[in-house]
This record gives structure tokens, sequence and C-alpha cells, in this order.
């Protein structure tokens, strides 16, 4: 990290600092997107802390304003303009004050960002995180308004190895890959993230054991298509994903493990097989279908059918009979008829997934689907999504409801939001299943007490089931 001569000025008085002293600055970053962003905001903050920077949550009191920002949906760019204009104000009172713009819209819009928002110094696509420090350099030293968005060839990138946060959660994630290969017709990822780009094994497992060292109870292996994970590397001794899961697995004081996001061309019997065979590795399997129209997965360019995908299901339950299932679904997809609608709906229907995540095709710059017609109206979206969403409510609230009088093992996160609601909920914990349900339940004797059950496993029996969590008492 190449050191940079304007941010080793003064102190807050004016007297001059100790020779390598970083000079005190505040940065506030906002979060927009997936965990792979809120991943990204923590190395920011990384690599800004040896020159001097601490976060803070009011923008008012930065010297360097970020918004890492998503860019998968149309929806998320257009909240990132509305809160650049809220912003701006800002630099009047400031002259010293850098606004940015990272992540995935940065990516994608690069110069065009500057052109469109005069008052934006710097713009940064998530391979350059690291050279933040000497992107600021130029902005500030050279009075430029900087634009960095080239990808990095895969032999030339470089991951941050991960530090553990000042203040460790009990659940944390940890990146394993950046990128995608798949080049689904709808998806903007492979030109946000680039080409899939695997982190040593050993690196890997180093994060992960820093973070138990330090009290994480939970990690989630992070990529844009985890499955795949080794694929881009080459050699005898480069692991697969599943022999990952395995190596992380062994890593003592870990009590759980996680991973998103998955692509079902590559959930191979291998990686199946871990959900019966890992003591840490959760019960929950996001894998994302889109629809249940052979069709319309061929136009999405998904390399898998419907029948495939079912077979694949059929063998994680019968690998893992309680395991929780959950998925991504897109209506509306260019040509998507009333039929083929249906079909979506027949497979939530058949499947009965735990939860699902559904969304109106958004068209995105640059994709193949964006070359075809959008011939399904809006309103017509509207109403298919809320067919979608009607449908898995139901299904949802039965799978909820099977879980009344049953004894559940809950990893304990914090506060519950209830715990503001009243005096009789003031000690009300949350924290979440194996099958990542989230569960609220009372703790005794005060606020001490209620403390020291964060990051604890506790034995909760479900009294009653809500639209989207539990609630119980300790068993």
């Amino acid at each position: 990290m190449t050191t940079t001569t304007n941010l080793f000025q003064t102190g807050p008085g004016g007297e001059p600092l100790a020779a390598g002293t970083p000079r005190r600055r505040f940065v506030h970053v906002q979060t927009f997107g997936c965990q792979m962003n809120v991943n990204d905001t923590d190395r920011i903050l990384q690599v800004l802390t040896p020159f001097g920077y601490a976060a803070t949550d009011d923008p008012a009191q930065a010297d360097l304003i970020l918004l890492n920002t998503c860019s998968v949906r149309d929806k998320a760019e257009q909240k990132m303009m509305s809160q650049l204009g809220r912003l701006a104000p800002l630099k009047e009172y400031n002259d010293d004050l850098v606004l940015g713009v990272a992540g995935c819209v940065a990516q994608q819009e690069g110069e065009r960002l500057l052109q469109k928002v005069p008052y934006l110094d710097l713009v940064f696509g998530p391979d350059h995180v690291g050279d933040l420090p000497s992107l600021l350099d130029r902005v500030r030293g050279s009075k430029e308004r900087v634009s960095e968005t080239t990808f990095f060839k895969r032999k030339d990138y470089a991951f941050i190895e991960a530090e553990p946060p000042a203040e460790v959660r009990v659940s944390e994630f940890v990146t394993i890959m950046k990128g995608c290969d798949k080049v689904c017709s709808f998806c903007i990822v492979p030109f946000t993230r680039g080409r899939e780009v695997s982190k040593d094994a050993d690196m890997v497992v180093r994060e992960v054991e820093r973070l138990v060292a330090a009290g994480t109870r939970e990690v989630t292996l992070l990529g844009q298509n985890v499955n795949s994970y080794g694929k881009d590397l080459r050699g005898d001794r480069v692991p697969t994903f599943a022999q990952l899961l395995r190596r992380v697995d062994a890593i003592p004081g870990l009590e759980r493990l996680r991973f998103t996001t998955s692509h079902p061309m590559d959930a191979i019997d291998d990686l199946i097989a871990c959900f019966s065979d890992l003591r840490t590795l959760c019960e929950y399997f996001h894998l994302p279908v889109q629809s249940g129209s052979d069709r319309v997965l061929r136009a999405m360019r998904r390399s898998y059918t419907r029948e495939g995908y079912l077979e694949k299901v059929a063998k994680l339950r019968a690998r893992c009979p309680g395991i929780a299932l959950s998925t991504d679904i897109i209506v509306g997809f260019p040509g998507e008829t009333d039929e083929e609608l249906e079909e979506t709906l027949s497979l939530l229907a058949e499947v009965r997934y735990d939860s699902i995540f559904a969304f109106k095709y958004s068209e995105r710059p640059g994709t193949k689907a964006a070359e075809m017609e959008d011939s399904v109206p809006e309103e017509v979206k509207r109403e298919r999504l809320a067919r979608v969403l009607a449908l898995q409510d139901e299904v949802t609230r039965a799978r909820m409801k099977a879980y009344e009088g049953e004894t559940l093992e809950v990893l304990v996160e914090g506060p519950s939001r209830m715990a503001s609601k009243g005096v009789a909920d003031r000690w009300q914990m949350m924290g979440r299943t194996r099958t990542n349900i989230i569960v609220n339940f009372p703790v005794p004797m005060g606020e001490f007490w209620a403390k020291r059950w964060i990051g604890q496993l506790a034995t909760v029996t479900v009294e009653e089931a809500k639209s989207n969590s539990l609630f119980g008492r300790l068993a």
C-alpha cells in the first residue's frame, strides 16, 4: 500500500504531526445491495484505517462519503442517484469533502457517472478497493475527478486478506471468490464484477480462524457463484468448493457454516453430500431457479431444465430431509406468456420453498436480454408478481405453522426489534435457527444477563408462528 503525502499534514489544531502519523479523517459509507457489497464496505474501511480514517455514521462529520452501490435492478440505481442529490449540499459547507461512488453502478457507468453528477469526485469499481488510498491522493492532491473501472486480469487480481472488524459480530461474511462466468442473459454481474477469481483456500481458512478466535460463531462464505469455486485455479492441490467446505468445517470453535449464492448447474453430488456429512453446515440452501418454464430458462441462458432442477431438489431432501430451501424468481421476462407463468407457479407449489425472493424483470444495460423486446406490460408484471407472492405466502405460513411446539437450536445475535415496544418485552432477544428463521424469545434477570446471551446457542420452544419469524420461550 502506497503512503500518500497529502494525508500526513497537521493535527486538528494545526500542529505538525510526528512522522508517519496519519491525519485524523472520517469516512461515511452507505451500502446498497447484496452481502458482497457489505463485505466490500468492510474492506474499504480496512484499507483506509492505516491512512487515518475512522468510520462515522454522520455524513455531516465526514471528510469522505462513499456510496457502495448495486446495479442488479434499476430501482437500486435510482435510489443511489436520489441519495447523491441529498448529499450534495454538504460539499457547500466542507471544501475538503470527497464524494465518491463505489460498487456495481460505479463499474457499470464509470466516466458517464462523473458527467451526470458534476459534484461527484470519485468513481471506482469493486476491483479497485485496494487502490482507494492512491485514488484519493489523485483527487485531493491533483484536484482530479477520478474514474477507475478497469478489470484486472485473473492472474493479476489480488484479494485483500480480511482482518476481523473492531467489533466482531456473531455472524460474519467471508468472500471466497469474485465475479461470474455464467453470463445469464438478464444478469449484469459479469459486467460489474468481472470473471470468476477464487481466493486461495489457505487465505480463506486463515480469515475464518481469525474471526472465530475473535468471537464469531457463524460464517457465511460469499461469492456470485460459490459452487464453481476453484475452477479458475490450476493444479492438483486446488480444492473444489465441497473440499473447501470440509476444510472450514474442521476449524475448532466454529458453530455454523453457510454459503451464498449458488448456481444449480454447479450443485453437484459432492456438494449435496456436505449437507449430511458436515457438522457445522446449516440445513439451508439458497438455490435460484428464476423460472419454471424450460423455454424461459433457455432464453435466460440458465443451462438447466425444470426437470434437472427438481432432480437436484430431490437429492438434497433425500440427503438432508430437514433442509430449508429458498430461491429467486423473475416474472415478466421478455416473451414470458401466461402459460409460462403458470409453470413457475406450479414449480413453487411442487417444491414448497421456505421463502423466495421474487422480482419483476428489470432491463440491465449490456445484457443479452436488453436486446430482446420487453413485451410484457408493466401492469402484467405487477399482477404476475402479486400472484407469485400470494402463493408463496400461503406456503410460507404453512411451513412456519409447522414449527409451533418444536424445540429449536437458536444462535443468539442480539436484542429483538420487538424489545423497544414495551417494558414486558424489554429483555427480548433474537437469533436464527440453522434453517435461517428468526426466533424472538424473552430472557430473565435484566440487561446484564440478556447481553450475556449474545453469541450463545439457546434452546427455544416455539409457541407462536408469525408471518416471517417465530416466538418462543427458553426450553
